[in-house]
């Protein structure tokens, strides 16, 4: 199952004794870890849904959602004295395009009794669907997780992380701490920015250096990464927001997975005839994203390999 990053979302859980559907001694306890690392992020009690016997509610706020993650709840209770637990997981990603922008741009209907009407979580499999088919094709994932790289410096000023960074808190040189934003430790002596293409890191210092006519470079004696070092850069890493060619990308791809010829294509069928009407695809239709106009918005996206700092 899903969640959306930076969204205050309700998780759910269905008691379940032998097939029967029941109801807890009392609510049940709710507690939330990061799924890869355990570390506890929240917890809290179950709410009873209203008018829905057997089912409970949790909320988690958006302060715990602001990044990609895995996320594990673990529901403790009781029903009839006998003490059961049951664990989730759940994948905390970023749409491609907000859900309720979705609405307007396909003139859908949002409530039941509206003209062309869509559901809910039909939206959202309509978005799943895109954000993977622009994954599958650019190779790029458009969120952004909190991780940490690794790289090694070059006697320069610049550390090439090979991974696109949106902000960072720790900085180690060789296992060592020599940043901490948050314990406010600079051992540089220098501030340390994120390059135009959010690709590196740079140490500011205003001291240049002369030698051989080259300037602004940062050697060690003033502050560098230096040479063969290992340098741990814990940080938030990925896209701080989706660019717009690729939400314009996924409006055309949920377009099309609501679309009658969708079905067709699904099962790989070239050509169908009906009635009046003749349909014949292309062999370009079963390739990239299925979609002329969708692989040349993302086309820029695919080179993302080559060292850019």
């Amino acid at each position: 199952m899903e969640l959306y990053t930076g969204q205050t979302q309700d998780i759910y859980l269905d008691i379940y004794v032998e097939d029967e559907i029941r109801v807890a001694d009392v609510n049940p306890t709710v507690t939330i870890y990061d799924g890869d690392t355990d570390v506890l992020l929240t917890s809290g009690y179950a709410l009873p849904e209203d008018n829905d016997e057997g089912k409970y509610a949790f909320r988690i706020i958006d302060n715990h959602l602001l990044t990609d993650k895995l996320i594990k709840a673990v529901w403790t209770y009781a029903v009839d004295g006998n003490a059961m637990s049951s664990i989730n997981y759940y994948n905390v990603v970023t749409p491609y395009i907000s859900l309720a922008e979705v609405y307007t741009k396909l003139h859908i209907g949002r409530n039941e009794g509206e003209a062309n009407y869509v559901k809910f979580h039909e939206v959202a499999d309509a978005e799943k669907f895109a954000r993977f088919m622009v994954q599958n094709y650019t190779g790029v994932d458009f969120g952004k997780k909190e991780r940490v790289v690794s790289a090694y410096g070059q006697d320069a000023d610049v550390l090439f992380l090979g991974e696109r960074i949106i902000s960072y808190t720790v900085i180690k040189e060789n296992n060592k701490v020599v940043i901490d934003k948050t314990n406010n430790i600079n051992l540089f002596s220098h501030a340390v920015e994120i390059t135009d293409t959010n690709h590196s890191l740079r140490i500011i210092s205003d001291d240049d250096i002369n030698e051989g006519g080259k300037k602004d470079i940062v050697y060690p004696s003033t502050g560098s990464f230096y040479g063969g070092y290992r340098y741990d850069v814990t940080g938030v890493f990925g896209y701080k927001y989706v660019p717009e060619k690729v939400q314009a990308a996924v409006v055309m791809l949920m377009k099309d997975y609501f679309g009658k010829d969708n079905i067709w294509r699904a099962r790989y069928v070239n050509s169908v005839s009906f009635g009046d009407t003749d349909m014949q695809f292309s062999k370009l239709a079963f390739r990239g994203t299925g979609n002329f106009y969708v692989d040349k918005l993302l086309d820029e996206y695919r080179s993302t390999n080559m060292a850019v700092i």
